[in-house]
């Protein structure tokens, strides 16, 4: 089981009084931009919010090989993910943004630091790559934020909606049971449900699917006009089947667990585990039985065609 806690230091443009344990004030200070949308900037001061790890899907398999190459001999996955993290606020404290962000990233692929999440979340919306974002900075609103930090954190969250409005729209999905997949358009998210996700305007095919469940398919359709609901999902479990396929000596009969499934071949799908194949009496064979075993995963053939009895 992951980690309850971990610390997450939060990456903001304003100057914003906090306090400490002691109650002391602590300015995160940040510079000035001409801009007045809401920017980005490593954090000084040591400021710390306290996060509930979260669950992060794996995603590309070149960015795991280099994020376990990053590793040092002996180091854990979580003790690597927070030194790379930590490379990758010195990056961005000199506006590598880019660098830092794949360093956010390499992390997150060993351990799903809250850290590294809203970082990687923050330099999305550095670079503007705001649809990117989205997702980061909604996983970090599900974490105890003080105040003045979840405000922060709703501030950039605003700031990408507004920044994305003539083109997208939010939409909460749920599912029952919840950490389903969430592949949108083809495009994997970071995150499982329950989570807020963006839609373009038009058609947005999205698809949840879970370990034992079946794939659920939504068709969202968004307009300027037209604001898509909250999507709810019950999952059905999935029957352990597999598809099996049966060769019987010529002009036998086919007989599974005892009902009458084709002529001398049949294919079907079978739960999986143990089942009995009856093959009929012919003018050059008698009839007999086989016990076979179904298994999940891969399509099951069985070739009695040459057996006499």
């Amino acid at each position: 089981m992951l980690p309850a806690l971990r610390s997450l230091h939060l990456l903001a443009l304003h100057l914003l009084p906090r306090r400490s344990e002691s109650g002391e004030m602590i300015k995160v200070a940040a510079r000035r931009r001409r801009q007045p949308a809401l920017r980005v900037l490593v954090l000084l001061a040591g400021v710390v919010l306290v996060v509930d790890a979260v669950p992060l899907l794996a995603v590309a398999g070149d960015r795991r090989t280099e994020a376990l190459r990053l590793k040092r001999e002996g180091e854990t996955d979580d003790d690597a993910a927070i030194r790379i993290n930590e490379e990758g606020k010195s990056l961005a404290r000199d506006r590598k943004y880019y660098d830092a962000l794949q360093k956010f990233l390499f992390a997150l692929e060993l351990f799903p630091l809250s850290n590294a999440i809203f970082n990687a979340g923050s330099m999305y919306h550095q670079l503007k790559q705001y649809a990117e974002a989205f997702p980061y900075l909604e996983q970090t609103l599900k974490a105890p934020l003080a105040p003045e930090q979840l405000e922060i954190v709703r501030q950039l969250r605003t700031g990408v909606l507004d920044k994305l409005k003539s083109t997208h729209r939010d939409v909460l999905l749920q599912s029952n049971p919840p950490g389903a997949t969430i592949v949108v358009n083809g495009k994997t998210l970071p995150f499982q449900t329950p989570l807020r996700v963006l839609v373009e305007f038009g058609t947005t095919d999205i698809h949840l699917s879970a370990s034992g469940f079946e794939s659920e398919a939504l068709v969202i359709e968004a307009s300027p006009t037209k604001l898509p609901k909250d999507q709810s999902v019950r999952l059905k479990r999935e029957e352990p089947v597999a598809q099996i396929g049966i060769r019987c000596p010529p002009g036998a009969d086919v007989f599974i667990d005892g009902t009458m499934q084709g002529f001398e071949q049949a294919r079907t799908r079978l739960l999986a585990g143990d089942h009995t194949i009856r093959c009929g009496k012919t003018a050059k064979s008698q009839a007999f039985e086989r016990p076979i075993v179904v298994k999940r995963g891969i399509v099951n053939n069985f070739d009695f065609s040459s057996d006499k009895e």
